[in-house]
C-alpha cells in the first residue's frame, strides 16, 4: 500500500499475474502451516476424547468389594461381595488384630477351638481369587442350632475372639487399576460376649 497506492490499478494481466503469484507464494505456506496446526491441535483433542472415554467405561465396569457380617443368636457369618458391575481380584487379605495390629493371612488363625463342635466353613488365604459382579464369597461360617450350655460357650469364644479383629482387603480390577483398600472391624461381635 506505501509503495503502490500513488499508482493506478493496472488492466494488463500480466501484471496481475505476478500479483496472483507474489500473494501465492506468500501466504501459501502460511495457510498449509496453519493447517498442519489445525491437525496437530484436533488429534490431540481426539486423543483426550478416546482417553476419558476409555477411562469412562472402565468406571462403568469398576468392582466394589463389601465387607460384611451377619450375627444372630446361632448364626455366624462373614463374606466379601462384589457390589460393582466388573470382576474384581483380590491382592492383598489380611487378618488384623486391633489390640496388637498383628496380622494373619487367613480367617482360621484367629478362631477359637471349639468344644464338641466344628466350625461351618473359613477360608485360607484367598489372594489371586477373581469375584464377578455380584459373587458373594464366605470367609466364615458357623452354625449352632443347639442350645446347650456348651454350645453357648462355643459362641461366646467365638464373638469374644474374632471381635478383636478387622478385616482389611486390597484389590484391583482387571485393567489393573488399584481399588481403595477395603476394611471392615469385626467389634460388632463383641458387643455381647
Amino acid at each position: 500500500m506505501i509503495n503502490f497506492s500513488s499508482s493506478t490499478i493496472s488492466k494488463d494481466t500480466e501484471i496481475w499475474g505476478n500479483f496472483g503469484d507474489y500473494v501465492n507464494g506468500t501466504f501459501m505456506p502460511i495457510i498449509a502451516l496453519l493447517g498442519v496446526l489445525v491437525t496437530y491441535y484436533l488429534g490431540i483433542i481426539s486423543e483426550k476424547r478416546n482417553e476419558a472415554n476409555i477411562k469412562i467405561e472402565q468406571l462403568k465396569h469398576r468392582p466394589i468389594l463389601h465387607i460384611g457380617y451377619f450375627d444372630a443368636e446361632d448364626f455366624m457369618e462373614i463374606f466379601i461381595e462384589n457390589k460393582g458391575n466388573g470382576p474384581l481380584i483380590i491382592k492383598k487379605y489380611t487378618i488384623i488384630n486391633e489390640t496388637n495390629n498383628t496380622e494373619m493371612n487367613r480367617i482360621y488363625d484367629c478362631l477359637p477351638e471349639l468344644i464338641n463342635d466344628d466350625y461351618d466353613n473359613y477360608t485360607g488365604n484367598i489372594i489371586g481369587i477373581v469375584m464377578k459382579a455380584s459373587e458373594k464369597f464366605q470367609l466364615f461360617l458357623f452354625k449352632s442350632e443347639d442350645d446347650d450350655e456348651i454350645s453357648k460357650e462355643n459362641r461366646r469364644l467365638i464373638r469374644e475372639n474374632i471381635s478383636k479383629y478387622k478385616v482389611s482387603i486390597e484389590y484391583q480390577d482387571v485393567y489393573e487399576n488399584i481399588m481403595p483398600k477395603s476394611e471392615r472391624s469385626l467389634i460388632w461381635f463383641g458387643r455381647n460376649a
